[in-house]
């Protein structure tokens, strides 16, 4: 119901009219009604929503890994990888999709950093496969540091560090994980291939390998100095499934 206000302004609702006062003037429009999603809009919404709990529980389990060396739009990033990698299941109806029904495999190569994307700064190809008892295999192939990775001036040091995560999305389940490091020397020879197996993951886990490398100065007295930063923090994933 519309009333007469102070100074003969109306204000409220009237049939499709809606009246209000605006800076002293009389506004007048048309009601916009009740506003009504379809099932597919509530189950979009509803996907999304689901995205952004997995996303979350995920940089829970990278937590340490990620040492807080993101750039600072990677949590919307990320939750938007999850969103369009369920999208690229088209067999699949809106809310059946989950990364236990889903290929998530549009998420490999997701950058933690995008001021310094780990394929530019590591140029081996990484292959990453995991065995019917849940083992992950990592082979990173013959390198050559010199011209392979890319290091930062006054920097002679760099590890480079492959990390397995399991979850199960939940914050009742512990997540389950295991690493391992590979000192890569600017002035060092030419290194052999390298072959990592993980233990045993949990089964009915959602598994996500990632790698970064890390950059040091050594010094007798404090041992390592590493100089990775919000800006320099190659990190990347290189596999995801269950």
């Amino acid at each position: 119901m519309a009333h007469i206000r102070n100074k003969n302004f109306i204000s409220g609702a009237t049939g499709n009219l809606v009246f209000r006062n605006l800076n002293g003037k009389q506004i007048i429009q048309s009601h916009p009604g009740e506003i009504r999603q379809t099932r597919a809009t509530v189950a979009s919404a509803s996907e999304f929503s689901h995205c952004s709990r997995w996303a979350k529980h995920l940089r829970i389990g990278l937590h340490s890994f990620l040492a807080g060396h993101t750039d600072s739009y990677m949590y919307r990033r990320l939750t938007g990888a999850f969103y369009n990698a369920l999208l690229e299941n088209t067999h699949l109806s809106k809310g059946q999709r989950t990364p236990f029904t889903a290929d998530m495999k549009a998420l490999e190569g997701f950058e933690f950093n995008i001021h310094s994307p780990f394929k530019k700064y590591f140029l081996p190809e990484i292959t990453v496969v995991m065995d019917s008892q849940r083992q992950v295999q990592v082979t990173i192939p013959e390198l050559e540091p010199k011209s392979q990775i890319r290091f930062t001036e006054g920097v002679p040091h760099a590890e480079l560090v492959v990390y397995a995560c399991a979850t199960k999305f939940e914050a009742s389940s512990p997540i389950a994980d295991a690493f391992f490091t590979l000192p890569i020397p600017l002035d060092g020879a030419v290194q052999s291939e390298t072959v990592w197996t993980s233990p045993a993951l949990p089964e009915g886990y959602f598994v996500v390998v990632a790698a970064k490398l890390l950059y040091y100065e050594e010094n007798q007295f404090m041992g390592k100095k590493y100089s990775n930063s919000d800006v320099l923090n190659p990190c990347s994933i290189l596999f995801c499934g269950i």
